[in-house]
């Protein structure tokens, strides 16, 4: 029996909205489309889907599939919020069971793209001074590298906050940051701060890094999503362009009076250095920073930190037996293994889980090491270390596709 013509736009309506909602998330493109055509069945329509980074096209027809109403619409691309992805997901699973009616989920929706951010300002500027640490001492047991990675990334986050409110300002602040990173980092070590610049710079700058963009979009072109995927790997690498520009500028500048800068702290020790176990606590900071950073609720944070640390633990153990491309696949596996398993007891949003495990699933790689070579301006893609990341990617795709063939998700987020 056809819908009303009142209740059929409403409908539509409903689903054009929820896929913006979806995108503004940071939900991938196959993802969003599987999810809006599972909602569509579910409020008794029929229609079709097509995402990318920056359009979303969505068709409907009652019963001619050539009589069509079509919506397209200009999107941007957005960064990752899984606190409202898991949010959204729950609001959808609730309709689907019955427990929240229809009319209440419209409602419901529109407040759920309204509403504040989980976390104040304090505790984003505390993520952020987090996650400078304790990457860099994922990378280095130099405790003044750790501390100048935090303290760098806390200004770092400063200038992002201070560009947010100025449209024409947002598409550079990556290169101001990289910027201020490599010239504060290198005039440090020039007064002969015991550091190693590059390494402070890609740690206080870990936030801009596209790694997981660009795990994304070699997972979405191995599965037919071509647009998608061909956009995201574009978007990553022009981000990395704009990183080097920003980085090497900045220690470029710096050589302009290296040799002017007073050795200020020449009396400390420069082979100070703490013990391995310092991963661990690392680990932790860097999960709980980035849970803070994506917006998870506090009561999901320890989903997070187990996915976290079932992946690092995976792919550190084999790393060390057989190289870093068996620990990263297997760590990928495990991670999305995990993620779909969770899924299927917990209706709960796998998506959010397999991407908060690896996000730093791949700093325990050497892949990162990598790119300090091209943020600091050393070489860009030169043909050994490209080659090397352009494997780790891979490896890590592999890695996810396999866990989705040994445990297909039963949920589209």
């Amino acid at each position: 029996m056809p819908l009303d013509p009142s209740e059929l736009k409403r409908r539509t309506r409903f689903i054009i909205k929820l896929g913006r909602a979806l995108h503004e998330c940071g939900a991938n493109s196959e993802r969003i489309e599987q999810h809006l055509a599972n909602t569509t069945r579910l409020l008794e329509l029929k229609g079709s889907f097509l995402a990318s980074p920056t359009t979303l096209t969505c068709a409907f027809w009652e019963d001619d599939e050539l009589d069509q109403f079509v919506h397209i619409e200009r999107v941007y691309l957005a960064g990752y919020n899984l606190g409202r992805l898991w949010e959204i997901d729950q609001l959808i699973e609730g309709i689907e069971l019955g427990k929240i009616s229809f009319s209440v989920g419209i409602e419901e929706l529109e407040r759920l793209q309204t509403i504040p951010p989980h976390y104040n300002f304090a505790l984003e500027s505390l993520s952020w001074l987090l996650t400078g640490a304790s990457f860099s001492l994922l990378l280095s047991p130099n405790p003044f590298e750790a501390a100048t990675a935090s303290l760098l990334s806390f200004f770092i986050f400063l200038i992002v906050r201070s560009s947010s409110v100025r449209p024409a300002w947002q598409p550079v602040a990556t290169i101001l940051g990289a910027f201020f990173a490599g010239l504060a980092a290198s005039a440090l070590a020039a007064a002969a701060l015991p550091i190693n610049p590059l390494l402070v710079v890609l740690s206080s700058i870990i936030v801009f890094i596209p790694g997981l963009a660009l795990t994304v979009s070699l997972t979405e072109i191995s599965t037919g999503h071509l647009i998608s995927g061909s956009s995201r790997l574009v978007d990553a690498l022009m981000t990395l362009l704009k990183l080097f520009f920003g980085a090497a500028s900045g220690i470029a500048l710096t050589r302009l009076f290296f040799e002017a800068v007073p050795p200020l702290f020449a009396a400390l020790p420069a082979n100070l250095e703490l013990p391995f176990w310092r991963i661990w606590p690392a680990l932790v900071g860097l999960a709980f920073s980035l849970g803070i950073a994506l917006n998870v609720p506090r009561h999901r944070l320890g989903w997070g930190l187990l996915s976290v640390m079932i992946g690092f633990i995976s792919s550190f153990s084999v790393e060390s037996q057989l190289g870093s491309y068996a620990g990263l696949f297997l760590g990928a596996l495990i991670v999305g293994l995990f993620a779909n398993l969770f899924a299927r007891l917990t209706r709960g949003p796998g998506s959010v889980l397999m991407t908060y495990g690896l996000i730093v699933l791949v700093p325990g790689s050497k892949v990162y090491s990598t790119l300090t070579h091209w943020v600091s301006g050393e070489s860009i893609l030169p043909a050994q270390t490209g080659a090397t990341a352009l494997m780790a990617f891979v490896t890590l795709t592999a890695g996810l596709l396999f866990s989705n063939a040994f445990l297909p998700a039963r949920k589209t987020l």
